[in-house]
């Protein structure tokens, strides 16, 4: 019974052309626009030299949780330096970004609260939203502080939570994404904070922002989109994942002291999974140290360099002020599937992009630059997608 019915729920969606599969063969000697790994670290020669020799010294596996036996030195000199790096109190490490973000928001915000956030925050923001208890929880359209404002008004009127709040007997926890993965969009972080300071007194107002895509792609060092806009101690919480622009593995907290003893005791992901391998962690931080030496400099500047050139190949406008535009462009099509299997006929790996991942009718190809690509790739690609059949 239960296999037909999986089954049948597989046939449904390769019937509605939805159906997920594994794609990593065939993919040699396409130039790379579509991972993530906007650095291109991955693939530094000193970077994975140091990894390399980094190894030598560590276990390859951690041998349990954090809380029992997978605990080390590394992880803790590990949590101060990057604690250090980004400015933060305290740091705490999590195998990956999604369980960093389901751990925070099924723990931190407490029976009566509010939780919004952006409608395009991260499934693993929506997760752990569903399964937090909060007493209310509503989405404001994209970057939209008016919009914000609205639902605020509307969930407080609603909850009759309005002196609650501002007794700070009731928190309003506002989740972001610095950079949203699937539009290239920057948080407008100064006027959606700004908003939330008309509804909640500072000690019952928390902002949670999402690093993963903006980190080592902004701000000095690669810091982050916080950092850039000089607002890192706006956010109660930031989250720094490294398996986007660091070309590693994990992901780490950056929260005040107490907060991270109270996900030490109840974020459950963290909790109850093996920690962190060392292998991982020395990869962390051998990419730290390049940050802090400045070797990154070069690469997050052309990454920008070749971002800009995309743009004007393309002849379309950016609006990112005063930060410069994200490397991820989406483009949009009617047919994504088969826009994207003619641009990889061009020589280009890209992706489809489709509902459930993104709403019905906002359907894309998307695109990833990179430090390695070159000017002419991104006139290249352009003119790949400039192509009558394109469907733009």
């Amino acid at each position: 019974m239960l296999e037909a019915q999986l089954q049948a729920a597989l046939t449904r969606r390769e019937r509605l052309g939805l159906r997920r599969t594994l794609q990593s063969q065939g993919h040699a000697g396409l130039v790379d626009v579509s991972s993530n790994d906007y650095l291109s670290l991955s693939r530094v020669p000193s970077i994975r030299q140091a990894v390399a020799d980094a190894l030598a010294d560590v276990r390859i596996g951690s041998g349990g949780s954090r809380l029992l036996d997978g605990d080390s030195p590394l992880h803790a000199r590990a949590e101060a330096r990057l604690a250090a790096y980004f400015g933060a109190p305290a740091a705490l490490l999590f195998n990956s970004g999604y369980d960093a973000n389901v751990s925070l928001l099924t723990t931190l915000p407490q029976p009566g609260d509010i939780v919004v956030h952006d409608a395009l925050v991260h499934a693993s923001m929506h997760d752990g939203i569903r399964a937090s208890r909060a007493a209310a929880v509503r989405a404001f359209r994209h970057n939209d502080a008016g919009d914000l404002e609205r639902v605020l008004r509307g969930v407080l009127e609603e909850l009759d939570a309005t002196d609650e709040v501002q007794a700070g007997r009731r928190n309003v926890f506002l989740a972001l994404e610095s950079v949203y993965s699937m539009d290239g969009t920057v948080c407008s972080l100064r006027a959606l904070a700004g908003v939330l300071e008309k509804f909640a007194p500072r000690g019952a107002r928390h902002i949670l922002v999402d690093e993963a895509h903006g980190v080592g792609v902004y701000g000095r060092g690669g810091r982050g989109v916080c950092e850039a806009l000089q607002l890192a101690h706006v956010p109660s919480v930031r989250l720094i994942t490294f398996g986007k622009a660091w070309g590693c593995a994990g992901a780490v907290v950056l929260c005040p002291p107490l907060w991270r003893e109270y996900l030490l005791n109840y974020a459950r992901p963290l909790i109850y999974s093996t920690a962190l391998a060392p292998m991982q962690v020395a990869a962390v931080l051998c990419v730290l140290d390049a940050l802090e030496r400045g070797d990154v400099d070069e690469q997050i500047a052309t990454l920008h360099t070749r971002t800009r050139q995309l743009y004007a190949a393309l002849g379309r406008p950016y609006v990112c002020d005063p930060l410069p535009p994200a490397p991820i462009v989406p483009v949009y099509s009617a047919q994504p599937l088969e826009l994207a299997a003619r641009v990889q006929r061009a020589g280009f790996l890209v992706r489809a992009v489709r509902y459930p991942t993104v709403p019905r009718g906002e359907e894309r190809v998307r695109l990833c630059v990179h430090a390695h690509n070159t000017r002419e790739e991104m006139e290249q690609l352009a003119a790949v997608l400039a192509a009558p059949d394109a469907s733009l």
